[in-house]
């Protein structure tokens, strides 16, 4: 049963939803980014982004959240604690909210050899009181197919909005495992301007030590003004590829000092590959974990004309085995026709750089979109994505359906190889095919 019930979250939370009132300005379908970056008590850095993406449908909604929690050393060792949840919700009136939701938590370690995961999946009825400066929850509800010893749990939490001023917030959750073991997280958030708060938390969690934590957290939010600029989240399956069964990746952007003719933006994408295990439904265990953080300064040359200096730092990082992280830093200059790649702007879009990569030398990097079809309610657009030095060379060739919303649902079918320049052992390329998440702010 557990090996079953990990595939079905997995497609629960990428499935399309039916049946939402598109013409109803209220029922559109949402999207939302938080993410905390600061120190812990133990000197380690703390990284927490959470996607939220949410479909309304006549009575109530449902939505999905992809989230991770990574505290790591100055060598990059630590733990990644991985959330996935999916559920509907309902209200009942103007302050009650009813929710059912199923949340999957595991937790990894980086560059460590890990004998044991926790897997835990939690199902939960919820039952909340929302106010204009308060919300309180109760939840109930069985641990199913999950690691030995957990049987029951009761969750409370609650948010006080405007304690003692208006920026500052309180929350406070409680967890009650069988009825004898007690987590808890508690804190608060000060308010720095709508999108921006200082953030302190304690936090003892399963099987984890009584931890501090202290930094700022992001919002994003669909007023004018707001930093963000798109975030977007992928789920992939290969199932006829040996090595891995799944790939998970997603990023976002900021902006920053953007006018007319220039801005800087800042992007942080991940990729998570799924090894393939015994079997196509055995455990969720990723591979490693590669980041892309990207920096932009762009300038307008014409009306579909953007030239930028590029910068990007990647990095690698083994999940549950021994190894050391790989990295490097590429810098270049580039071109492009508009300033988000991944936006439907144009019927042909492209981005391309090319520079100098610290550890690989010379590198060219390209992006090249084509719509082939287009609808008042969908676009089927084909994209390719290379990556090129003296070492090796990467394709990403993909099919996507665009359907017209404000948070975009794009399944795709795709394929990926990875050529290598100066080695006679070759990989084999990658079929996948599955479903993204893409709003654009």
């Amino acid at each position: 049963m557990k090996k079953y019930l990990l595939f079905f979250l997995a497609l629960l939370t990428v499935l399309p939803v039916s049946g939402y009132a598109e013409e109803k300005r209220e029922r559109q379908n949402k999207a939302s980014l938080v993410v905390e970056y600061g120190l812990d008590s133990l000197e380690r850095r703390y990284y927490h982004p959470s996607f939220r993406f949410d479909f309304p449908f006549k009575g109530g909604s449902w939505f999905s959240e992809v989230q991770y929690i990574s505290r790591m050393n100055g060598r990059l060792q630590g733990a990644i604690d991985y959330w996935v949840n999916a559920g509907m919700q309902k209200a009942v009136g103007d302050k009650l909210r009813l929710e059912l939701r199923l949340n999957h938590f595991c937790r990894h370690e980086t560059l460590r050899d890990t004998l044991y995961v926790w897997s835990i999946n939690e199902v939960l009825a919820r039952v909340g009181l929302a106010g204009k400066k308060f919300n309180l929850a109760l939840a109930a509800g069985p641990f199913i197919g999950s690691s030995p010893g957990y049987r029951e749990l009761l969750v409370l939490n609650g948010e006080w909005r405007g304690v003692l001023f208006p920026e500052l917030s309180l929350f406070a959750e409680l967890k009650l495992v069988n009825f004898a073991r007690l987590y808890h997280e508690g804190g608060f958030f000060l308010a720095l301007n709508r999108n921006v708060d200082i953030f302190f938390k304690n936090t003892r969690h399963y099987e984890f030590p009584n931890t501090t934590y202290l930094g700022l957290r992001y919002r994003s939010g669909d007023r004018n003004g707001a930093l963000l600029d798109t975030v977007k989240v992928l789920a992939g399956v290969s199932p006829f590829d040996h090595r891995f069964k799944l790939e998970v990746e997603g990023g976002f952007k900021l902006e920053f000092f953007r006018n007319e003719s220039r801005r800087v933006a800042l992007g942080i994408e991940f990729e998570t590959p799924i090894l393939n295990g015994d079997s196509f439904f055995s455990q969720f265990w990723p591979a490693r974990m590669n980041y892309d953080i990207g920096l932009d300064y762009e300038k307008k040359l014409a009306p579909r004309l953007f030239a930028a200096w590029v910068a990007c730092y990647r990095l690698a990082m083994p999940v549950d085995k021994d190894r050391s992280f790989t990295a490097s830093l590429f810098t270049g200059l580039g071109l492009r026709n508009q300033p988000n790649f991944d936006e439907l702007g144009q019927d042909v879009r492209y981005e391309v750089a090319a520079g100098y990569n610290f550890k690989r030398g010379l590198e060219l990097d390209g992006r090249f979109g084509l719509e082939i079809w287009k609808s008042h309610a969908l676009r089927l657009v084909a994209e390719m994505k290379t990556q090129v030095d003296g070492r090796r060379m990467r394709v990403d060739l993909r099919l996507l359906a665009c359907p017209a919303n404000r948070v975009e649902l794009r399944p795709y079918v795709g394929w990926k190889k990875d050529i290598q320049m100066q080695s006679s052992q070759d990989v084999p390329g990658r079929f996948l095919f599955g479903l993204g998440f893409f709003k654009a702010f």
